[in-house]
């Protein structure tokens, strides 16, 4: 499409945090680039493909999802390998893009080592390519600017910070301009040119503006107070690193130039700290390892948090629906929804006296029934689940839609070639010609275009999404049953249940109550059934925390066995107050902390859902947790996060 016939830059109604971020990078190159994040439909592409109209004589050259190592970087001249036999290096997408821009879209569903081995050349400023007997290095000079869906997945933060800035575009809520931007939208599609003509004098001018603002650029001058200011900033966001202040220093002086200054005011570094800090900012580093300190502390935030989580699922329920791109399985007949209305209008009643309830919860924690049944909070609201499991090195098979692995099947997507180990299978085409034109004066004439041998025959590599296995150890003791706390804690698991059914994974369920553990539902894909049995679930008695991971790890032990490439997810869901043990224990907590460091020695992949919400909390649960090495999680704050990240072996 030609520049003229874009959709202008001028005419994107609002986003102005957007449209100064990339006026920014357009004008300083320093500045580390931009990455948009928003929902789907914000116009996010639109508006970073409308900057081509600012830029002048540079291009914009686009990075396509299914790129690969070749396209990217460079490779061998096949036709000068072919016709003269000489190995030449035919420049990539990097090397082309240099004084120009890059522009990415949805770089979060890119490679992410593609993604970042870009991003390194572009900081480093050069490109070394090794590959097919051929070795060159060339300048990268490049402005990439990217966007992404964090619906679809994010982006890990050691990618994020090789980002510059960072802009959220928000859908507009104001009726008004929503109006307005169905106009605009309408008169484009009906008069390309016409539209944009009506836009081509402000543009204009802003393409000015920013050309003055490069020139002016080199002039721009950094005081030592600002410098002070820029590493102070960066420090009390607990910025990772120094690239921050780099970025915010760059950002600051770009924003001075389009101001027509020679220097950098404080109100442009703050300007600036907009767009460089948000994606870089850290929690500040836990100076209280004892629960019993963090308790007086916590003890109002928790109660705020339990006050305000009905008002947040309310606002929430729409996105939740919007993520979902399959399906629900089939709802569960627990009850009349009636019955469901009057139990949460309870809970938010009960709120208001939630210190009280719970000091009598406390108080009455052993009176529990032996035996209840809770039904599921279908209310509950939680984040997505995002994995990080690391790189994964095995070849595994099967099918699914959440986790990237390497698979020898003839499916998934080509990422790159190598040598065979054994018979090819599956022929690299374009790498097995690339390995014998360079040899082909020296080989024989048979009549072929080509002379191909079989030390140059390349296997391809692909990638697929499998689905994953998770086991729930869920504690079903009585405390649990107190305040209908198993009602919330069925909830959080039903959500986490409804998207192993979108993922296509696999799923199995414990439970622990009275003096032992048994396993409700073998592992299965019928997610269906697991529902059912997690309806079913009774609570009552005491808590045999320790016999509950005992067969967790039995049961991943013997899954392990008759499928070694498997790598299953442990969700332990307990307040972690064991009081059962076995004859010969003395200690339940200590027995439960003793299983809990042969499953990390296991490496297996855990998670602790701690469900404590007693006025006097033990922090059992924690410990337990930290034990396992595995993601912490409370119940109360589960609904406040953006994404459960569940890693591996935290330590």
């Amino acid at each position: 499409m030609l520049k003229d016939n874009l959709y202008p830059f001028t005419a994107v109604v609002r986003q102005e945090e957007a449209k100064k971020a990339l006026l920014i990078a357009l004008v300083n190159r320093r500045a580390g680039g931009l990455l948009i994040g928003g929902a789907k439909g914000t116009a996010k592409s639109v508006l970073a493909r409308s900057v081509q109209s600012l830029i002048g004589a540079q291009r914009m050259l686009t990075l396509p999802l299914n790129v690969t190592e070749d396209m990217l970087f460079g490779s061998i001249d096949l036709e000068a390998a072919v016709s003269l036999g000489e190995k030449r290096f035919s420049p990539g997408i990097l090397a082309r893009a240099t004084d120009n821009i890059l522009y990415i879209d949805e770089a979060n569903l890119l490679r992410q080592e593609l993604l970042t081995a870009a991003l390194d050349a572009n900081s480093a400023g050069i490109n070394n390519v090794e590959r097919d007997g051929i070795s060159c290095s060339h300048e990268v000079r490049t402005t990439v600017i990217a966007t992404m869906n964090p619906e679809e997945g994010t982006l890990p933060g050691h990618i994020l910070d090789r980002f510059g800035m960072y802009a959220d575009m928000q859908a507009l809520q104001d009726i008004g301009q929503r109006v307005e931007v169905i106009q605009r939208a309408l008169a484009y599609s009906n008069n390309t040119l016409t539209f944009c003509e009506q836009y081509a004098e402000e543009t204009a001018a802003l393409a000015a503006k920013v050309q003055a603002a490069r020139e002016l650029l080199p002039q721009v001058e950094v005081s030592d107070a600002m410098l002070m200011l820029v590493a102070q900033l960066c420090s009390q966001a607990f910025c990772a690193g120094h690239r921050a202040e780099i970025y915010l220093l760059e950002a600051a002086r770009a924003i001075a130039a389009m101001a027509g200054r020679a220097y950098v005011l404080p109100k442009d570094v703050e300007e600036a700290a907009q767009f460089v800090l948000p994606h870089r900012m850290r929690k500040p580093p836990e100076q209280q390892p004892e629960e019993q300190e963090q308790q007086d502390d916590n003890q109002n935030e928790d109660e705020n948090e339990q006050d305000n989580e009905d008002n947040s699922d309310d606002d929430n329920n729409d996105e939740d629906n919007e993520d979902n791109q399959l399906p629900p399985p089939p709802p569960l007949d627990n009850g009349d929804d009636d019955e469901d209305d009057d139990a949460s209008d309870d809970e938010d009643e009960d709120d208001e006296s939630d210190e009280d309830e719970q000091q009598q919860e406390h108080n009455n924690s052993n009176l529990a029934p032996e035996k209840q049944l809770a039904d599921i909070d279908k209310s509950f609201r939680l984040p997505k689940m995002l994995l990080d499991l690391g790189k994964d090195r095995n070849v595994r098979r099967g099918s699914g839609k959440r986790s990237v692995t390497k698979t020898d099947l003839k499916q998934g997507r080509y990422v790159r070639a190598e040598q065979p180990k054994s018979k090819v299978t599956d022929l690299a085409f374009d790498a097995t010609i690339r390995a014998a034109a360079p040899f082909q004066r020296l080989r024989e004439d048979n009549g072929c275009a080509l002379n191909i041998k079989e030390e140059d025959l390349r296997q391809k590599v692909r990638e697929k999404r499998i689905g994953n296995t998770f086991l729930f150890a869920v504690d079903a003791s009585g405390s649990m049953g107190a305040r209908e706390r198993m009602r919330a804690v069925k909830g959080a698991i039903f959500y986490m249940l409804q998207e192993a059914y979108q993922k296509r994974d696999r799923v199995g369920m414990i439970a622990f109550r009275r003096d032992k553990a048994d396993m409700l539902l073998p592992i299965t894909r019928s997610v269906d059934l697991a529902q059912k049995r997690l309806a079913e679930m009774p609570t009552g008695g005491k808590t045999p925390l320790a016999d509950g991971l005992a067969l967790s790890l039995q049961t991943l032990a013997l899954l392990n066995k008759r499928d070694s490439e498997l790598e299953p997810i442990l969700i332990v869901v307990t307040d972690g107050r064991a009081n059962a043990v076995h004859e010969g224990e003395k200690d339940p907590v200590a027995a439960a902390i003793s299983i809990a460091e042969k499953i990390a020695k296991a490496k297996i992949t855990s998670v602790v859902i701690d469900t404590e919400s007693d006025f006097i909390k033990l922090g059992l649960a924690k410990k337990v947790a930290a034990a396992m090495q595995a993601n912490y999680y409370t119940l109360q704050k589960l609904s406040k996060e953006n994404i459960i990240h569940i890693v591996r072996n935290l330590n």
